[in-house]
């Protein structure tokens, strides 16, 4: 699942496109440029993170969230739980789905909140410290930590919200009439989320839905790697003002 934004900064033609002393300069090669060639990649482990946090979400639910307190089993609440093959109450997959789109909420919180932040402060600064986040958010949901660990979960739909629009206008930016197909590269790379997945599910199976969040977390890993490397990569200013969608 892959979310688009009304909110992207508009792709400027030939014509009204100009390069400045603080725009790499443009080649005959897209992919000579480092900055975009990394985009596409950083692309794909994004779209493959986000496809396995999100097909893995109800199956982390009911099999790794902590023991639920029958006192919680009532009214309104009454059918989100059940007992698991243990005999203990879990999680229902009723439950769990309510739980998913209050993971959607996380997730437009992150976008509204990270387009103010886009507004201020240096694109790449920002999704490097996203990215560096989930890392760690990853890792406490590897260590198995209960509670917190679930809570976890939900914050790395809050800081993915923003990484795809703006790995799209980082790769994409310097390349003047190019863009246009330098951005087919970069949604073409929502491969990433049919192929990567499936590694998640493995290590799920294997060694449960908690350790599978390791696929993710270096997903998560190279996408703050992009970054934080960007303005080496791109021979670029850095770029301020992205949510407001007034170009690159």
């Amino acid at each position: 699942m892959v979310f688009y934004f009304s909110n992207l900064p508009d792709i400027k033609t030939e014509d009204d496109y100009h390069l400045d002393d603080n725009t790499p300069a443009a080649s005959h090669s897209i992919w000579s440029h480092p900055h975009f060639t990394l985009a596409v990649a950083a692309q794909f482990f994004y779209v493959a993170a986000q496809s396995g946090i999100f097909s893995f979400f109800i199956n982390y639910m009911t099999a790794e969230a902590p023991p639920i307190p029958a006192s919680w089993n009532t009214g309104m609440m009454a059918g989100w739980f059940e007992p698991n093959k243990f005999g203990v109450l879990a999680i229902s997959d009723k439950g769990a789905s309510f739980l998913a789109s209050l993971g959607f909420v996380c997730f437009l919180a992150g976008r509204v909140s990270g387009a103010a932040l886009l507004k201020k402060f240096a694109a790449h600064k920002v999704l490097g410290l996203y990215a560096a986040v989930n890392v760690v958010v990853c890792l406490l949901v590897i260590l198995k930590l209960g509670w917190p660990s679930v809570i976890c979960v939900f914050l790395s739909y809050f800081f993915m919200s923003i990484m795809f629009p703006t790995i799209f206008a980082l790769g994409i930016h310097g390349l003047g009439a190019r863009a246009k197909k330098a951005s087919a590269y970069i949604v073409m790379a929502i491969m990433g989320g049919a192929i990567l997945p499936k590694l998640m599910g493995a290590v799920g199976d294997t060694y449960g839905m908690s350790r599978s969040f390791i696929v993710p977390l270096c997903c998560f890993g190279f996408v703050a790697y992009y970054g934080y490397a960007w303005r080496r990569l791109s021979r670029s200013g850095a770029i301020v003002g992205l949510a407001a969608g007034k170009g690159h």
